[in-house]
């Protein structure tokens, strides 16, 4: 594969990806259209084991149509086989960092981000934690922490012990630990309602 004006192969299939994804939306006939989710499914093929993250998560840019969608499953089921090494890109898409900000990019990101197991999921948000993301991307990843609660505390705590991630860890295992005791509060609150008395319609009180 020709690099041309691109200074890695990386940076070459990652430019080649955007093209791809912009010539089928520019598409305006059928054909159009089918010959360039042609080209698509070709680049997959060729490239989908190999090819960097960015390049597979420039294509869930695809419109979505009868010819992009099986694309687009292809591509969301590759990064998903990936596993923890396409957590950090995919998070960073999901929060608008991505080529179209206001194309499905962000959406379909957090929707790959879902379908990873726990464990490569948390794997994956405490290697960004650790690493050297900016601010803006840790704290994401601590809202991804929180929202997967309970499971998440065992890997948490273990990850105590990592200087570069204790401050953001200890954010999150505080965040999971007030949604924790917010919850047992409405669920007492929740008690006492029900246990109260209650006026039957004759005007008799039952508790």
């Amino acid at each position: 594969m020709s690099q041309g004006r691109y200074s890695s192969e990386e940076e070459a299939l990652v430019g080649l990806a955007r093209q791809l994804a912009d010539a089928f939306e520019e598409a305006r006939t059928e054909e159009d259209r089918d010959y360039a989710a042609a080209a698509i499914d070709d680049f997959l093929s060729d490239h989908d084991h190999y090819a960097p993250t960015e390049a597979l998560i420039a294509l869930l840019d695809l419109p979505l149509s009868k010819q992009s969608w099986p694309l687009v499953d292809s591509v969301e089921s590759t990064l998903i086989e990936r596993g923890t090494e396409v957590v950090e890109d995919l998070l960073a898409a999901s929060c608008g960092h991505v080529y179209d900000v206001d194309g499905p990019v962000p959406q379909r990101a957090l929707e790959t981000l879902h379908g990873l197991s726990d464990t490569k999921l948390l794997r994956g948000l405490l290697r960004i934690l650790a690493g050297r993301a900016d601010d803006e991307l840790k704290q994401a990843a601590v809202g991804r922490l929180v929202a997967v609660g309970e499971p998440a505390v065992a890997a948490l705590e273990a990850a105590l012990y990592d200087e570069a991630a204790r401050r953001w860890v200890e954010d999150a295992l505080g965040d999971i630990r007030a949604a924790r005791e917010e919850a047992g509060h409405e669920g007492s609150r929740a008690i006492g309602e029900s246990s109260k008395v209650v006026e039957e319609p004759g005007g008799h009180d039952v508790a």
